[in-house]
This record gives C-alpha cells, sequence and structure tokens, in this order.
C-alpha cells in the first residue's frame, strides 16, 4: 500500500493526476416515487429517469432488473423512444455504465466508475441525445438533476464541471460547476449573459435545475425548487438544435465525473403550475450539500494487508452505503514513506511487549513504572502527525471513524500486562482523537476481536481487553469482526472442499478473509455512523427495526454440561434464524473447554472432536476427553487463544438466506460479496459451564 497525498480542498493522491480519496456509492432502490409527476405535464418529448434499474437497459435492450448490472443506455420513459447512451470524445470502446444504487438515498443513478483507481469515476464518460433546441425563438424546458461525489479527477482535474453541453453550431457549454475549490454554478458560462445562478456550491452536492426559455422574454432557472434567475437574455441563436451531452462537454476526458440522476424535456415553455408540478415531483430527491464518509486506519502488519485485500475499502463502503453519503474513502499509509504513516508493521502501541519492536512505537513507556496514561506519544505517532499534517482538512474534518485491525505484536505480553496492555490502548485513542481535535464522543473506534497470532493468554487478553473497552459507552469503541480466527494463515495452501489449511505464515490473516471482514464489518460501522447522526440521505430513523447484523453473528449464551464428554451450546441469533456447520465445523473445530484453571494459570484444554446442530438455537459438542472438574470451574472457549479455526470452518448463522428489509439488500446494491452468513462471535471470556439446560 501507498501513502496518498492531499492537497487543499482535493482528495488524496494515489498518484500523478490519480486522485482516490472518494469513492461515489452505489447500492439499492427501494421503491422510489416517480412517474405521474412528469408524465402529466403535457409535451413531455423525453424523460430519463435513473432512480432505479429498471429506467436503464443492457445491451439486449432490455430493462435491467438488479441494481450494478451493465447499462447500456437510460430509457425513454415519455413514448418519444430517444434514449441516452454513453458518450466517449476518444474513440475507444464505449465506457462502462452502470445502474448505480443508493446514490442518493434509497435511489439510484446511472455512471461509469473505474476499476482503478477503484474510487474514481471515468474521465471521459457522459451521455448523449441526438438532439434538442435550445435556440432563443423557440419555446422549451429542460430539467436536470445529477450529483457529483467529488472534484474532477485525472488530467481534467481543475477544469469546471460541464453539465449539459450543446453541439449544435461551434458548441456551446450551457450549465456547468466550479472545479476544485470553486463555488458557482453557472449558467451559459462564457457567453453573453453568463449567469452565476449559486455561489455556494460544495464539493459533493446533488442539485435538480429547471431551465425554462419563452421566446421574446427569455430564461428562467429554478435551482432546487427555487427560482434563481428571470428573463434572462438568451445568448444563443434563434434556433440551437443539435446533439446534446449531459455531464461531458465532448473534449478529451472532458466528463464531469457526476452520476447523471434524472432528466426531462419540454418542447415548450412550461406554465407556472406545470413548473410547480415538477417541482414537486423532484421532491423524492435528496437536493443540496452531500457529505463523505472516511476512515483512518491504523496498526500493524495485519492492517497493512487489511488495506491491501480491499477490507478497509469494502468497510468504507459500507458505512456510507448505510448513511446514503455521496463518498467514501480510506486514509491510510504504510511507513516507509518521508510524509508520514499510519501503519507500522511489527509494532505494538507502545513498546511495552516482552519483545522489543525498535525503533520506533505509537507511544513510548519510560520503564519508570508510570501509568500508560502519562506516556509521551513516540516516533510513530510523529510520522502519523506527519501523514495527517498532508491532508486537507475538510477530509480530515470527514473522518467517520478510526480502524485499528490491530493488537498481534501486543498479544506477545503476558496476560498479567492486561492493565498495561488496556492503559496504553485508551492513552493511544485518546492521543489520536486528539491530534485531529475530535472527542470520544465524535470519533468511534472500529476494530476486531483478537486474530490468531503467538501465545495463548496474550492472545487471550488482548480479545478480553477490546471486549472490556467496548462494553464501555464513553469509550465509543465497537468491534467490526467479533470473530477473527475463521480465517488462514497469509498465503497457506488450502482445499476449498474441506477447509483444511496447511503452511502459510500463521502471523498474518489471508487477503480473502481480510477482505471479507470489511463486507462483514460494514453493518457495525454503518449503524454505528448512524446512531452518531452522520447519516447523509439516509438517517437513523430509516434503519430498520429488524433483518440487519447488529452485532456481528449469533453469540453463545449458554453452556449445558449434558455428560463429562457432551455440551449442549445456547446460542442467540443476530441476523439469521438458524445454524449452520460447514466444512471443518462438524469436527468442532474451535471448540475447547478448560478444564479447571485460568488463562493466566491454565488449567488442562480440551479441544472437540464434534460438533452437530440441535435445533435453530442449539449445538451439541463432544469433548475429546472427559471433564474433571466441577463444572463452576469449567470454561468454554470459542477460539482458546491462537488456535486458528480457518476459512468456512466457523459456525455460522443463515444470514444470507433470509430476505432482508425492503431496500437494504446490501447484497445486491454492493455486490454478492457482501450478502453473508456471519460466524458464531468469539469468546472473549471462557463461557462458564451449567449443569442446568438452558
Amino acid at each position: 500500500m501507498a501513502v496518498l497525498w492531499g492537497n487543499q480542498d482535493a482528495p488524496l493522491l494515489a498518484g500523478p493526476g490519480a486522485r482516490m480519496l472518494f469513492e461515489p456509492l452505489a447500492a439499492r432502490v427501494a421503491a422510489p416515487v416517480a412517474g405521474a409527476g412528469l408524465a402529466a405535464i403535457a409535451g413531455l418529448a423525453g424523460w430519463w429517469d435513473a432512480s432505479t434499474p429498471a429506467g436503464l437497459c443492457g445491451a439486449s435492450g432490455a430493462a435491467l432488473s438488479v441494481p450494478n448490472a451493465m447499462a447500456a443506455a437510460v430509457n425513454d420513459q415519455s413514448g418519444a423512444g430517444i434514449a441516452l447512451v454513453p458518450f466517449q470524445a476518444v474513440p475507444a470502446a464505449r465506457p462502462m455504465m452502470v445502474a448505480a444504487a443508493r446514490v442518493n438515498g434509497f435511489l439510484g443513478a446511472a455512471g461509469a466508475p473505474v476499476a482503478a483507481p477503484a474510487t474514481a469515476l471515468n474521465a471521459d464518460w457522459g451521455l448523449r441525445h441526438p438532439g434538442l433546441e435550445f435556440g432563443a425563438a423557440v419555446g422549451w424546458t429542460r430539467y436536470l438533476v445529477w450529483t457529483r461525489p467529488n472534484w474532477r479527477q485525472g488530467a481534467q482535474a481543475s477544469a469546471p464541471s460541464p453539465l449539459l453541453h450543446s453541439l449544435a453550431g461551434a458548441g456551446a457549454t450551457l450549465l456547468q460547476a466550479d472545479g476544485a475549490g470553486g463555488a458557482n454554478l453557472t449558467l451559459f458560462p462564457g457567453m453573453a449573459g453568463e449567469t452565476v445562478l449559486l455561489a455556494a456550491l460544495t464539493r459533493r452536492h446533488t442539485h435538480a435545475v429547471i431551465m425554462r426559455n419563452t421566446p421574446g422574454v427569455g430564461v428562467d432557472v429554478w435551482l432546487d425548487g427555487a427560482q434563481v434567475a428571470r428573463a434572462l437574455p438568451n445568448p444563443l441563436p434563434a434556433s440551437a438544435f443539435g446533439p446534446v451531452l449531459f455531464l461531458h462537454d465532448g473534449s478529451p476526458q472532458g466528463s464531469a465525473q457526476c452520476w447523471f440522476h434524472e432528466a426531462a424535456a419540454w418542447a415548450r415553455a412550461l406554465s407556472a403550475a406545470d413548473i410547480a408540478t415538477l417541482i414537486g415531483a423532484q421532491g423524492r430527491w435528496v437536493l443540496g450539500p452531500r457529505k463523505g464518509v472516511n476512515l483512518l486506519v491504523m496498526g500493524g502488519s495485519n492492517a497493512a494487508l487489511f488495506g491491501a485485500a480491499g477490507g478497509a475499502r469494502a468497510l468504507a463502503e459500507g458505512m456510507g452505503w448505510y448513511t446514503g453519503a455521496a463518498a467514501s474513502g480510506v486514509m491510510s499509509g504504510v511507513s516507509g514513506a518521508a510524509q508520514g504513516y499510519s501503519i507500522m508493521p511489527g509494532h505494538p502501541l507502545a513498546n511495552s511487549s516482552t519483545v522489543p519492536f525498535a525503533p520506533g512505537t505509537f507511544l513510548t513507556n519510560p520503564g519508570d513504572g508510570s501509568s500508560p496514561a502519562t506516556w509521551a506519544t513516540g516516533p510513530d505517532f510523529a510520522a502519523l502527525s506527519a501523514f495527517l499534517a498532508n491532508i486537507a482538512a475538510p477530509d480530515l474534518a470527514e473522518i467517520a471513524a478510526l480502524v485499528w485491525p490491530w493488537g498481534e505484536a501486543d498479544s506477545t505480553m503476558p496476560y498479567a500486562d492486561k492493565p498495561v496492555f488496556e492503559a496504553s490502548l485508551l492513552r493511544l485513542l485518546s492521543a489520536t482523537r486528539g491530534l485531529l481535535g475530535r472527542t470520544a464522543a465524535s470519533l468511534p473506534l472500529l476494530t476486531w476481536s483478537a486474530t490468531p497470532y503467538q501465545t495463548h493468554d496474550g492472545v487471550q487478553m488482548v480479545r478480553e481487553t477490546l471486549a472490556d473497552l467496548a462494553a464501555v459507552p464513553a469509550n465509543n469503541i465497537v468491534l467490526f469482526a467479533p470473530q477473527t480466527a475463521d480465517s488462514n494463515p497469509l498465503g497457506a495452501d488450502y482445499n476449498a472442499r474441506t477447509g483444511s489449511f496447511a503452511a502459510g505464515a500463521p502471523s498474518y490473516r489471508d487477503g480473502a478473509d481480510l477482505a471479507r471482514y470489511g463486507r462483514a464489518g460494514a453493518h457495525a460501522a454503518g449503524r454505528l455512523a448512524l446512531a452518531l447522526g452522520l447519516g447523509d440521505t439516509i438517517g437513523a430513523a430509516s434503519l430498520p427495526a429488524s433483518g440487519l447484523p447488529a452485532s456481528g453473528g449469533p453469540r453463545l449464551t449458554h453452556a449445558y454440561r449434558a455428560s463429562d464428554t457432551a455440551l449442549v451450546l445456547t446460542i442467540a441469533h443476530d441476523a439469521g434464524d438458524d445454524l449452520v456447520l460447514p466444512l471443518g465445523a462438524a469436527s468442532g473445530i474451535g471448540f475447547a473447554v478448560m478444564d479447571g484453571g485460568t488463562v493466566a494459570a491454565p488449567g488442562t484444554i480440551i479441544p472437540a472432536i464434534a460438533a452437530a446442530r440441535v435445533d435453530a438455537t442449539h449445538l451439541s459438542v463432544t469433548l475429546a476427553a472427559p471433564i474433571t472438574n466441577p463444572s463452576a470451574d469449567v470454561c468454554l472457549f470459542y477460539p482458546y487463544g491462537s488456535v486458528q479455526i480457518g476459512r468456512g470452518n466457523a459456525v455460522t448463522d443463515n444470514a444470507a438466506a433470509l430476505a432482508p428489509p425492503a431496500g437494504w439488500a446490501i447484497g445486491a446494491d454492493l455486490g454478492a460479496g457482501f450478502a453473508l452468513d456471519f460466524p458464531l462471535q468469539a469468546t472473549a471470556y471462557g463461557l462458564t459451564l451449567s449443569d442446568t439446560p438452558a
């Protein structure tokens, strides 16, 4: 992963001319209000609505039925039969266009996201109509709704965003938004009668414009329902009929890099009553300034791998999906850059581990027995400060959460150092929030249950600490992945048919699993954002009462000792309503009891050799050897310490098979990888056995 650079009022850079901090979101639509308002206005000569996939067609001409499908055109719903087709200035294959969803609340859009960088919109994409009139001596009305998720990127990064361009005659841009740092929405730019319609245009926004030309009177304009111009002189010839581009000016790399929502055309000047009807119909769109969702990732090696695998990207995208944000992005930089970093492989929170992690740390333990609450920040924290100093203030202000996929180096500490680890974590968290000028209430921490690493007691210490701190609301800490042992070592030989794995680097998690954690964690991240009031076009009140994961998967609530070798476990569901035991789960992998003792002074660890579904909320587990201690002195773990369950071997729920609440099908909206069965959560503390059934 490379360090991403940013300039004032500009997104981060992946390289020269490649800005990539933010990504416009895609998702699914829930029964948008459309149709009657526009169809009822007489003289409708064209109407293109991308709010649902059904408004676009594929290469065969058939209407699309699912979001994120490839689209060949935006259908004309006026009856005129003139579709809007993708436009590209430089002759090449037609640019990708998708029926994106959830770009504006639950409503979608047409657009062309590109694969590299994945956070950009195509710099040479727009939509073309074969011919519309904009002449001064002809009555006409035009309507357009668009979303700009960010400033333009690429070769034309500093140029204005062309929203409406006529190719009649020599060609002219009729409506444009200022480029990076600008704030004007301008009608007839560069022509006689140039008029600024809005002087407070934000970088990310959704707006709706209505333009009406009345011969002998001039042009009237309404923006977001309010009239902003009256009887302006039309600088075009009496007739200016020709092809029209939406969101492009016809030049190479001339895209506005905006999402297209809706447009319509009438071959007459609409009446005041008609304008009122049109304004009412556009009310389904959330108009005005929009928000972005950014995540700041910190940590060690697995944090770097998490970003490289796309896990952080998926986490941010899911957070944006929940909130209806116009854009989402990740801030992270791995050590080695002169301008600072947020990730230092191999380093713990502080230099307190029994294994030295020179040369730097995020906190410096002076070794005098002082409380970690008083420790100074170290070289890694200075590098973090330098990294953030190169990011523009508007981007820093949109950091919605810190993300720490961390803990591997710290889990080498002995269990007795738990108070030190807990205090150092809170100290670094406070220092990081302070560096950003934020409080615990305004900047949450997303972290995960400790990954398998080296020592059992150290991993258990980290798991317990994170669970303890997350249980205190004032800390504002949420586990986005409460089970991480259901993963393979990086580079392991894996048999997907059996779930078996071998070799690999056990200190690191495989990319496929890290990417999955980001997708699964989208629910915890999104819910947290809504709870903190970070919603953009979707607010907390829109969140369904049930049907979506709330805690990241089912959890163990009771362990009944049916015999010395047989346990019956009770499971509380999250989004699912049944239990699934795939691949190695039936062998009991991951389940174990500690027969006497404690994590600090472990007793005998007895692994399970079999597990089976009893009913939708109960499992039977068979142990490899009999328990010898009273139940009160025996604890069940899933898993214990650094035990690796492996990919596909965890007990899961059946969430992916259940119909989600209307409008909340994340798998349809963001990709099938987001439709998951969630693993049984890891036990932070062992669950004491009971001699009484649940």
